[in-house]
């Protein structure tokens, strides 16, 4: 038997303590990695989400499948010949859900900085076309390098060349894959729409077997046409596919929708090759004429952003129990506006926290993401009550698992659900007096903090390390990709 400690590993049976380096650190990849390997993993901090924090707590992984939780002490009792992974001074939780991702896009962080939403957009899609989808590819896999070390352990990934798709999959993280469609032609709808499930159908058969489903995101009120709304709508309902799309991100968009106006029907149109096909106002908001075209119908619908939207707008939401992705980094940095994040929670729609791409973001912390949106929240209210660091921890975690509609399955840490952790390191000056996890967590901790990932018992990250990637092929393939873009 061997005991995992948090700086060697010791042969139960010889009592050898053996070095976590070269050949011998394989012992620990082998032993924590396996499927079907039972152990006990401990610190001083276990934050089950759904239950109090437990004070020098511990979990009990059964395979992929979390077995027992609570103290360590009784746990060891009870399990006294499990391999232990001591992560000392740290906090258990489970993996972050970034309810809303476009890893593809990951090499163009800081690219296009200091620009308002549309212009954004017409920069980022000029930028995008000088890639081959091996380059999309490449930027994919540096965006899943950046997740797996940041705690992320489930994605929502939107991307129209699948290669978020081929870099999830090697990584090994959970998820939803969304296929991109688009077009404003009304006349090319259904050879779109065949299309679109040709390729899904093709996705589902990559993803099987794997920690992954497909879903399909017609994407937005400016890309995608009324009529072909409503068939993409029709056509997940019938398959029971999972919809995602982005809706009522920025003024922009509803002077687009409402009005006819903005640099969305303009600019953007013309960029895309659209600005032959009228578009005429519509008199309503992007929520109201979405739900026209039976586009919330199908019956797992998450939309992103919902930035500018009103009360009708959330009750319209709350009917077709419609789950939102809430991108408050994103939204503010593109000048996009706050949410209305309590009326979400108020009237009980399921919301998840989200950060877009590192495009947008330039980053993939979530906890960069946390403190940011509850600081803006608690501006937007005038109050500090609304709001605390346990509200927006559960929405990254728990939160984004509802609006997935998948927290049978993760989102906190609980008997029978998936082994999906992370550890948070705890023990740094800026992180001292410790007192209470939550604040700890949104109030001082940064990705840089993360020293353990786990997706369904399996370890993608420790202490600097990659088990399932390489970070220095990764990082160079990324390098002439810039080169590219800013030519």
């Amino acid at each position: 038997m061997f005991l995992l400690l948090s700086d060697s590993i010791v042969d139960g049976g010889t009592g050898y303590r053996l070095s976590r380096s070269g050949s011998e650190r394989a012992i620990s990849e082998m032993i924590i990695s396996k499927q079907g390997v039972c152990m006990l993993l401990k610190a001083k901090w276990v934050l089950p989400v759904s239950k109090k924090p437990i004070e020098d707590g511990a979990v009990v992984i059964s395979g992929d499948t979390i077995e027992a939780i609570g103290k360590f002490k009784e746990l060891k009792k009870k399990h006294p010949k499990e391999k232990i992974k001591d992560c000392g001074q740290a906090v258990l939780m489970p993996g972050f859900i970034d309810a809303h991702s476009h890893f593809e896009y990951s090499a163009f962080r800081g690219l296009c900085d200091d620009l308002s939403f549309s212009h954004w957009k017409m920069q980022v899609t000029k930028k995008g076309n000088k890639f081959l989808d091996e380059d999309w590819f490449c930027s994919a896999k540096l965006g899943v390098l950046e997740a797996v070390r940041s705690g992320i352990t489930c994605v929502a990934d939107s991307t129209s060349t699948g290669a978020s798709l081929q870099a999830t999959k090697e990584a090994g993280l959970r998820g939803v894959i969304f296929y991109e469609v688009t077009g404003m032609d009304d006349s090319k709808v259904n050879e779109i729409v065949s299309k679109s499930k040709k390729i899904v159908s093709s996705w589902q058969v990559k993803a099987d077997g794997t920690n992954l489903k497909i879903g399909v995101s017609p994407y937005s009120v400016y890309t995608v046409s009324p009529p072909l709304f409503k068939s993409v709508s029709h056509w997940a309902r019938e398959e029971g596919l999972r919809v995602c799309f982005h809706l009522a991100g920025s003024p922009d968009e509803y002077g687009f929708v409402k009005y006819g106006s903005s640099s969305l029907a303009t600019l953007f149109l013309k960029q895309m090759g659209w600005d032959d096909f009228l578009w005429q106002p519509t008199g309503v908001s992007p929520v109201k004429y979405v739900e026209q075209w039976d586009a919330l119908e199908s019956g797992k619908v998450m939309v992103v952003h919902c930035v500018q939207v009103s009360d009708e707008d959330i009750d319209i939401l709350k009917k077709y129990d419609v789950s939102i992705a809430h991108c408050p980094k994103c939204s503010a940095k593109l000048g996009m506006g706050i949410a209305p994040l309590r009326k979400f929670l108020h009237r009980n729609l399921k919301v998840g926290m989200g950060m877009d791409s590192p495009a947008s973001n330039n980053t993939m912390d979530m906890f960069d993401e946390m403190r940011i949106g509850l600081l803006l929240q608690r501006g937007l209210e005038e109050k500090v009550d609304e709001f605390s660091a346990e509200n927006f921890v559960r929405l990254a975690t728990l939160g984004g698992a509802q609006a997935l509609r998948m927290d049978s399955e993760i989102g906190s840490l609980e008997e029978g659900k998936k082994a999906d952790l992370i550890a948070v390191d705890i023990s740094h000056a800026y992180q001292s007096p410790m007192c209470d996890p939550y604040s700890i967590l949104v109030y001082t901790a940064n990705q840089e903090d993360i020293i353990f990932t786990m997706v369904g018992g399996k370890v993608l990250y420790e202490e600097g390390e990659y088990f399932t990637l390489d970070k220095k092929k990764v990082l160079a393939m990324v390098k002439p990709l810039r080169n590219k873009l800013k030519g």
